[in-house]
């Protein structure tokens, strides 16, 4: 689904524009994953599991672009330091869920994006016929108590854990935690 483009105000007083990103975005979302995935043991992917192909990432975007589900992006400058995912599942039995996750280049982290790109994808949601929870896609590391604060402070509440969700290069396990937003409560 495309995501009309919203411009915001940050914290320090710059720009942010979210829209969903189109074909031509490939290369740069590709760059932001590489360096998002380098920047911190919080998220399950690292840059080794990117290539080159600019091919699979426009049929990424296209995925999204195509479906009911949302890829957003942050630009600030022009340049993408930000993405989030809204994931609708589509099973009679699941379909009033729906599955986030976010990812933001380190220089940004402090103001405000993570808040406001939360908020966009709860109202997507809010609208969205039949959506009564989502959830944190593939939940949150316990250690990332940045990541935790926002979902608390937009409603996510923890409803179960996930011992050694990831095993780091030093054999380090990391447990996880899977968080909920319930939307009729």
């Amino acid at each position: 689904m495309i995501y009309k483009k919203k411009d915001f105000i940050l914290k320090n007083e710059t720009e942010l524009t979210l829209k969903s990103p189109e074909l031509s975005d490939a290369k740069m979302l590709l760059d932001h994953i590489i360096k998002a995935t380098g920047q911190t043991d919080f998220l399950v992917s690292t840059p080794n599991d990117y290539d080159d192909d600019i091919s699979k990432e426009e049929a990424f975007i296209s995925s999204f672009n195509d479906s009911d589900n949302y890829l957003i992006c942050a630009y600030v400058n022009g340049k993408i330091i930000g993405v989030c995912s809204l994931k609708f599942l589509k099973h009679k039995k699941d379909k009033h869920r729906a599955k986030v996750g976010i990812a933001i280049i380190k220089e940004y982290w402090g103001l405000g994006i993570g808040s406001i790109m939360f908020d966009e994808m709860i109202e997507i949601s809010r609208n969205t016929p039949f959506i009564e929870q989502i959830e944190l896609d593939g939940g949150v590391i316990s250690q990332n108590e940045r990541a935790i604060s926002l979902y608390k402070k937009k409603g996510f509440v923890k409803t179960g854990n996930i011992p050694h969700q990831l095993k780091l290069n030093d054999g380090t396990y990391l447990d996880g935690e899977l968080m909920t937003l319930f939307l009729n409560n």
